[in-house]
């Protein structure tokens, strides 16, 4: 199952977008706070990633915490909105609705993979930055353990209506989301505009 990811790019998260929120929400929401979504949270998928390699998840089970995990982790519809970009305007609502099936998949396979590498590891927040009410970037190290290189990884954390989620990743100097973006979209725009051909280019990769 970790072999089945895309071949367009090698993100911890497909990409993902900004929306507007609450003051008040933001307002109540606290960098000491995203800090501890970020430990929390992406700790756990981490070492349910180990626990199925050690043999004590089954792949059926792995599967189904994991796309839970994912959930409470990454907002995968901002996701979806963000990568698209102007194309999501005036979009036929079927192209758009195949395009988020199949985007969650790929965005699903691509975090397994990502994260897959530190299966074993430990993350570890070292501070945050404020952006701005409900808008921090937490700075984290994976610590390798003595199996090789440290590697720090900064997430971008937005408060929502749903709490807190990463909303993008930095991991060795590149944000991944944009990244992201910028390939779904020129795969669209090649296509004189036609999502779909973005859906079926993720849905090769994601098979």
């Amino acid at each position: 199952m970790l072999q089945t990811i895309s071949r367009l790019t090698a993100p911890i998260v497909a990409a993902f977008t900004i929306f507007a929120f609450t003051p008040a929400l933001a307002a109540a929401q606290t960098a000491d706070q995203a800090e501890s979504f970020v430990q929390r949270e992406a700790q756990e998928v981490i070492d349910a990633l180990q626990a199925y390699r050690d043999g004590e998840l089954d792949e059926a089970t792995l599967r189904e915490n994991f796309r839970e995990r994912v959930d409470i982790l990454a907002d995968v519809p901002r996701i979806t909105q963000f990568v698209l970009g102007r194309y999501r305007r005036g979009a036929d609502e079927a192209d758009l609705e195949e395009f988020s099936a199949v985007f969650r998949e790929f965005a699903i396979n691509v975090y397994e993979r990502e994260l897959g590498n530190y299966a074993g590891q430990t993350l570890e927040v070292t501070g945050s930055i404020t952006r701005a009410p409900g808008d921090y970037i937490v700075e984290s190290v994976v610590r390798a353990n003595g199996a090789g290189e440290d590697v720090p990884v900064n997430w971008r954390v937005m408060a929502g209506d749903s709490g807190m989620r990463v909303v993008d990743a930095e991991v060795l100097g590149v944000w991944l989301a944009q990244t992201q973006r910028e390939q779904i979209t020129g795969i669209i725009g090649n296509a004189g505009g036609d999502i779909s051909a973005a859906t079926r280019a993720l849905r090769e990769r994601t098979n």
